[in-house]
């Protein structure tokens, strides 16, 4: 203290408690818990706030694909209720459209392949063509869709466990449109086996046999 004098013996503390209240004032709403801070400061404060806010906001998606899958559906599903079912984001978001749903049982999707699709600036400049295993991760979304909708899966994200029987029979270039076309062909409670096809103006373009297991949707928050 120079030139000054403390007012109470606690009152830097006091300053930092201060800091500590301010800082987390700008999340806008009240915080119900206990909060522990050791050396703070307002840059480790504000991290704290873009941490529960990034968790809010995934919260938040995560209410939505519950909401979205315990509500009816209607078809064609478009991109934005996709959105809302997938937690996948660009640049790997490769379902434009549902134009077939049945409940448990098939489902039918449409990728748009364009030059814009952020792949083809590497496979291959010269010659794009769409990669096979993103063909695979096309039918893998389109049957995430499937499955998710389905009453036994709400409030989950589904992940690969494995692929078997692939055959690419197709090469994929802009222009094309893929219709995805995944059954669902053994569902239990932690797993599910599907099949699915990806054609291009009715010619399959791959094939594969997809096996999901389950995790709750907090699984994505960090």
């Amino acid at each position: 203290v120079i030139n000054n004098q403390l007012r109470f013996p606690d009152e830097c503390a006091r300053h930092k408690v201060l800091d500590f209240v301010g800082d987390l004032y700008l999340l806008g709403k009240p915080i119900r818990g206990r909060v522990f801070a050791v050396r703070s400061g307002h840059f480790l404060n504000l991290e704290l706030v873009k941490k529960i806010q990034h968790q809010q906001s995934m919260t938040a998606q995560i209410k939505n694909f519950n909401k979205m899958q315990e509500g009816p559906i209607s078809i064609p599903l478009k991109i934005e209720e996709i959105m809302k079912i997938l937690p996948h984001r660009y640049p790997f978001l490769l379902i434009d459209r549902v134009i077939e749903l049945d409940h448990g049982k098939r489902i039918v999707g449409i990728k748009n392949v364009t030059i814009n699709d952020n792949f083809f600036q590497g496979h291959f400049p010269a010659r794009p063509l769409m990669p096979g295993v993103l063909m695979v991760e096309a039918l893998a979304q389109a049957g995430g869709i499937l499955v998710l909708t389905n009453g036994e899966h709400h409030g989950k994200v589904a992940l690969f466990m494995a692929v078997d029987k692939v055959k690419f029979r197709k090469v994929v270039v802009p222009g094309d449109q893929l219709t995805l076309e995944v059954e669902l062909l053994r569902d239990r409670p932690k797993s599910s086996m599907l099949r699915g096809e990806a054609k291009v103006n009715g010619e399959v373009a791959v094939e594969v046999e997809m096996l999901f297991s389950y995790q709750d949707a907090s699984y994505l928050i960090n």
